[in-house]
């Protein structure tokens, strides 16, 4: 990202380092915070029970009832929206390497490897990982990655041209939220550019009133009844000021900015893009 050669710098590309490769693809124990053990447990949990809904949450497909086909389709469709940002912002200028971060059961990592010549996908979740690679298992340009810390210190600095990354980093607490898209920006080639989602507040509507006032520890009981599940996904909230703020501070702008629905009812939604 800042000088050097960033070809030297760049991750060893697994498809020409096999042992870099598995490598990457060795899972990583949950780090000793209790931010991320509640979130490797949570993320577990559902991957095992309805890994296809609790990545996208449609009420109809609860149960199991997503088309594996329709699914993947669904990603193929957000990474062609994905495309036309990335050329009215003319970024990033190489497909060499993508990551996606929180990529779950690869829904979106399979789109992107028609895009890239590697794609690395990141799931804290060894159930999701276990989905990716069996569902995505003919692609030979991509690899997922079990990894539970809060760095992604198996990624050079400036090695990534595209970081993509969304409905994920607000299930986090903040600070990890803010740890990560450190990372991004550590691991983003110079010419490169960062997509990430975050919840930057709340709605002025009785939902965001409860979702500001109440918890996530006394709304996780509500949520399992609701959506009959053992385990509960959190929300967190992340000020897109204090988002710009760091992004400045690592000699980075923010080069268009988005509403999204992404993190749901209750909460303001906001797509970053980065370089």
């Amino acid at each position: 990202m800042r000088g050097g050669n960033r070809d030297a710098a760049r991750a060893p590309s697994a498809a020409a380092q096999p042992d870099a490769a598995r490598a990457h693809e060795v899972a990583s124990p949950p780090a000793d915070s209790g931010d991320l053990a509640r979130l490797h447990a949570t993320w577990r949990a559902l991957g095992e029970d309805d890994p296809l809904w609790a990545i996208l949450s449609r009420p109809d497909k609860r149960g199991g009832r997503w088309d594996v086909d329709e699914f993947f389709a669904a990603g193929e469709a957000e990474i062609a929206g994905l495309d036309a940002l990335c050329a009215g912002l003319a970024r990033p200028r190489a497909r060499r390497v993508a990551l996606d971060f929180g990529c779950g059961a690869g829904r979106l990592s399979r789109a992107l490897a028609t895009r890239y010549a590697e794609v690395i996908g990141v799931d804290i979740s060894p159930s999701m990982i276990e989905h990716a690679r069996r569902w995505n298992a003919h692609l030979t340009n991509v690899h997922f990655v079990e990894h539970a810390r809060p760095e992604l210190a198996f990624l050079a600095d400036a090695s990534v041209d595209l970081v993509y990354s969304v409905i994920t980093l607000q299930h986090m607490p903040a600070a990890l939220q803010l740890a990560y898209i450190d990372e991004f920006l550590r691991v983003l080639a110079g010419d490169g550019l960062a997509v990430f989602q975050i919840a930057s507040g709340h709605t002025r509507d009785w939902r965001g009133w409860l979702y500001r006032l109440a918890p996530n520890r006394l709304l996780a009981p509500l949520r399992r009844r609701v959506h009959r599940s053992r385990v509960a996904a959190e929300l967190h909230v992340l000020p897109e000021a204090i988002v710009a703020a760091r992004i400045a501070a690592r000699g980075r702008r923010i080069l268009r900015a988005l509403d999204t629905d992404a993190a749901g009812a209750g909460f303001r939604g906001r797509l970053l893009c980065v370089g």
